[in-house]
């Protein structure tokens, strides 16, 4: 059986991504690019949370699941993603003119 190795690559700087999670969006880049450019494409939408909760929680049963770094770094994007979206959402409300 062969293991995968993973290497943390260096992040990558991107504008709207704090510093603390580039890390993680980077070692998706490097894994799987596809997922890795959608993150950043989506960062800061509640459609980011939704993808992000479908990769990590399959619904159709057949998907066999992502190595254990990429899948905890997807799970920490979607932990400190979600803080961001709900503080958001917080302040939607507040602003709000009625």
């Amino acid at each position: 059986m062969n293991k995968l190795k993973i290497a943390i690559p260096k992040p990558l700087p991107h504008p709207e991504l704090p510093a603390y999670v580039q890390p993680d969006v980077s070692l998706v880049r490097e894994h799987y690019p596809k997922i890795g450019e959608r993150i950043l494409l989506l960062w800061g939408s509640a459609e980011l949370q939704k993808y992000l909760n479908d990769l990590i929680f399959d619904e159709r049963g057949d998907r066999a699941g992502f190595p254990t770094p990429i899948a905890v770094a997807i799970m920490r994007l979607l932990k400190e993603h979600g803080k961001l979206v709900s503080e958001d959402h917080k302040n939607a409300w507040v602003n709000a003119t009625y």
